[in-house]
């Protein structure tokens, strides 16, 4: 490396020199001019390539003395960047004589001139050790100006003069994220303490009426018959009983005042039925109830009158063939025309006497009661002798409780195991396995959390952050945008997205939003920003790894330090033996080749 770095500084000191000259060679054909490329200044803006947003950008410029550039020639000139195991050609440019027609610029052959092009290609890991070497192919023009060199070399008579090695090396330095600072996501079990449990029944009706009967058809029905019995198998567990919510309802087809009244007599009654039940359940002994008495249990009663939008979503779920018609009539109208209109339809069509107005005439019932709470010791060892005893929740509880990657993990797929249909033990389980590393694994169970529950925020932070694990930074960026509109906060990981986009101002600004600016993609992303005084404030918070001491000697590098860059390189290397073939073919250090106390550390 050091024997091109030293090429590389002769070719570059030798165009220097030629590049003022004035051509004066005799011979003005192709030939000549493939003869005499060293009197043209061919150069690379930077001369160490740098990746930014995974790509790679160069100007190429070109300088050409007067009277060299034949007026019947074209000069082809190609960047093409060497690297051990193959070579990646760039977008060439064509430079024409003043006689040629055709595509290209125009040198004048009198006052020759200075030119330059800039072009990106996208990075790739090989090109790391690389050489940028251009290599001009020369030609008489014939008919047609050829695109590019390989067109030439099948369709042409060409001279290949000299090749220019133009740059050397590629800085990567913003390849190099710490990936396992990444944040993943959680999905939040509710707290152990008081969790409501809510059981809900109905009881129908027959029309203008507030007795309970139960040979109402739809009380017989079994559904109904089976939710209401377990509204009183609910209470005999002996859980405390938070409240119990009743709401009556009436069919719309009579007045707004009377369906009023009837629906809080059909509450009030139905409140009256549930008093008379709970008080019969606590007077049996064999029984455990939470309360003494009846009275004791806090009731919310209320009668909400006429059930137009129950009415509205009945009229749309049943088969009456003019129902789209009988919808748009009814939403149109005000509500004493909408009751009239109602009455019409209803002598029109049985389908609203038959099912639809049967179903609204009833009170809905929620009993809402505490499930009892349980220490923390209680419920690890519920978790591990007897997890079906707990609810989702409780489980996911209990894997805050430990710290172990695999106890965490062993709770999480025990709740996957208990709740299949529950998105949250499969979002966590996969959190768990990116923090193994087992990215694979993590993706599989993080899909599955998305099949069952497609809202859920943290389960597609958490496919972002394997995305990027697997360098596929697009599809990580629509994650994250995802997760975020469902309301994960997303912004440390957004900014690492930036640091690949080549947008550093914009991923220090996200990664320390809401984060301690003491992190180490915080410090690389201002390096990249040029921002060294801050960025090695930074970086002197950091616990010294081989990492973090590696990227102080790339600061100290940048801003010409060659004692502190040296230190903390020889400290690197010593916390991490890998870094010294990374250091010995890193270009951030191309200045300190010959330096022999470099040289003695990366040898």
């Amino acid at each position: 490396m050091k024997k091109l770095n030293s090429l590389f500084k002769t070719v570059a000191v030798i165009m220097l020199l030629m590049a003022p000259m004035v051509f004066q060679a005799k011979n003005h054909d192709v030939g000549g001019m493939a003869k005499h490329i060293d009197k043209v200044y061919i150069s690379a803006t930077p001369e160490i390539l740098e990746v930014k947003g995974n790509t790679i950008t160069v100007t190429i410029n070109a300088e050409f003395p007067r009277r060299y550039f034949s007026k019947k020639a074209v000069m082809n000139i190609t960047p093409v960047l060497i690297y051990e195991d193959g070579e990646t050609e760039l977008p060439s440019m064509n430079f024409i004589g003043e006689k040629v027609n055709g595509d290209g610029v125009v040198v004048s052959k009198k006052y020759g001139g200075t030119y330059s092009y800039t072009m990106t290609i996208p990075y790739d890991d090989e090109m790391y050790n690389s050489l940028l070497i251009v290599e001009p192919l020369v030609y008489r023009f014939k008919e047609v100006v050829h695109p590019n060199r390989q067109k030439i070399k099948d369709n042409a008579e060409f001279a290949m003069a000299n090749s220019f090695l133009v740059a050397e090396g590629v800085i990567n330095t913003a390849q190099r994220i710490d990936k396992s600072a990444l944040k993943t996501a959680y999905a939040t079990p509710e707290t152990k303490q008081e969790h409501i449990v809510t059981d809900a029944g109905d009881i129908f009706f027959r029309v203008n009426s507030d007795a309970i009967n139960w040979s109402v058809p739809l009380n017989k029905d079994m559904k109904n018959k089976t939710a209401v019995n377990a509204l009183m198998a609910h209470i005999m567990q002996g859980w405390n009983i938070d409240d119990i919510e009743v709401v009556g309802w009436a069919s719309p087809e009579g007045s707004m005042k009377y369906n009023k009244d009837l629906s809080n007599k059909r509450a009030k009654m139905t409140e009256d039925f549930l008093k008379k039940r709970l008080a019969s359940l606590s007077a049996q002994k064999n029984i455990k109830v939470s309360y003494k008495n009846v009275n004791d249990i806090h009731f919310v009663t209320k009668g909400n009158g006429a059930d137009w939008d129950g009415l509205m979503k009945a009229i749309e779920n049943s088969n009456i063939k003019d129902k789209q018609v009988i919808l748009n009539t009814l939403k149109k109208q005000t509500a004493e025309q909408r009751v009239a209109q109602l009455n019409k339809y209803i002598k029109q069509y049985p389908e609203f006497e038959n099912t639809i107005l049967p179903s609204l005439r009833r009170t809905v019932i929620n009993v809402n009661t505490i499930e009892p709470t349980m220490t923390d010791e209680q419920i690890t060892k519920a978790c591990t002798n007897n997890p079906q005893s707990l609810s989702c929740d409780q489980m996911m509880y209990a894997a805050t409780l430990v710290k172990e990657l695999k106890n965490k993990e062993m709770i999480y797929l025990t709740a996957i195991e208990t709740y299949p249909n529950q998105a949250e033990p499969y979002c966590n389980a996969g959190a768990v396995a990116i923090e193994k590393g087992n990215t694979k694994h993590a993706k599989q169970l993080l899909r599955q959390a998305i099949e069952i529950d497609d809202l859920l925020a943290e389960a597609y932070n958490n496919l972002g952050v394997v995305a990027i694990i697997e360098d596929d930074y697009k599809s990580a960026e629509a994650m994250f945008k995802q997760a975020k509109k469902l309301g994960v906060n997303t912004d440390y990981n957004d900014g690492v997205v930036s640091i690949n986009k080549g947008d550093y101002n914009k991923a220090v600004k996200l990664m320390t939003k809401n984060n301690p600016n003491c992190d180490y993609n915080v410090a690389l992303a201002q390096t990249l920003d040029k921002k060294y005084t801050i960025a090695e404030e930074t970086v002197k918070c950091l616990e010294e790894d081989g990492k973090t001491l590696y990227l102080h000697a790339v600061i100290a590098s940048r801003t010409k330090d060659v004692e502190k860059s040296i230190k903390h390189l020889a400290k690197a290397i010593k916390k991490d033996y890998k870094m010294k073939n990374i250091a010995k073919h890193d270009m951030e250090f191309a200045y300190l080749q010959d330096n022999p106390d470099f040289i003695a550390i990366v040898e």
